[in-house]
């Protein structure tokens, strides 16, 4: 994930350097929606994993609104703010509310996730991660199809512009190595931690998102 995001601030899009190392970035969503999802679903206290994931979008907006378009606060958002709604869009399927209230809140939380990073593609796997577990197949199935939709609609609009060979793979092929996580999913066994993991250890994961956003902005300013 930084290196990727380092490419993207300081490397020309279209550089065979840049190209293999965004392939091998978009390996990161997919893992951080299969952990959520697995979060969700072994989560001591859910209250408190929203919160904490309530506090990293936050923290990141600004970070990662000046790493993405140079503004204190503009679109799109941050993938912390996506997966926030990841979750909410898990705790609402968990509820087993009437259908027509699920249907309405979970197209609600996709419409809001439109603005974020990854979007509704991360929405679409955190739910088939969540609601397939018992069938492997099935889930691996659904997040190749994402995959493969998130690639075309990143494709199909640089065709029409008419770009090249090299901007086509640099700009949309490169959305294929999200393929590359199913090896590293298929070796999670399932198992729970033996213990809760170290508060400081945990804040740090959460907090690193937003801080090396933050870095990056800082080296981008003094370029």
């Amino acid at each position: 994930m930084t290196a990727d995001h380092l490419a993207w601030a300081f490397l020309p899009t279209v550089s065979p350097a840049a190209a293999f190392i965004h392939l091998i970035g978009r390996v990161a969503m997919p893992v951080f929606c299969f952990l959520l999802a697995e979060g969700v679903r072994c989560s001591r206290s859910l209250p408190r994993y929203a919160l904490r994931l309530a506090v990293c979008a936050l923290l990141s907006a600004v970070p990662y609104s000046v790493f993405k378009t140079g503004k204190l606060f503009a679109l799109p958002f941050s993938a912390a703010y996506t997966l926030l709604l990841c979750f909410a869009l898990l705790a609402v399927w968990d509820l087993r509310l009437p259908s027509a209230v699920s249907c309405l809140l979970s197209a609600a939380l996709l419409l809001c996730a439109l603005p974020g990073d990854w979007g509704v593609y991360a929405a679409g796997w955190c739910l088939a991660f969540a609601q397939l577990q018992k069938n492997l197949p099935a889930q691996r199935l659904v997040f190749v199809l994402l995959a493969l939709l998130h690639f075309f609609s990143s494709l199909l609009p640089l065709l029409w512009q008419g770009s090249g060979a090299a901007e086509l793979f640099c700009r949309a092929g490169i959305q294929l190595g999200s393929l590359l996580a199913l090896p590293l999913l298929s070796r999670y066994d399932g198992a729970k931690a033996p213990s809760p993991p170290v508060p400081l250890r945990r804040a740090l994961s959460y907090l690193y998102y937003p801080l090396h956003l933050a870095v990056i902005d800082l080296l981008l300013f003094l370029k």
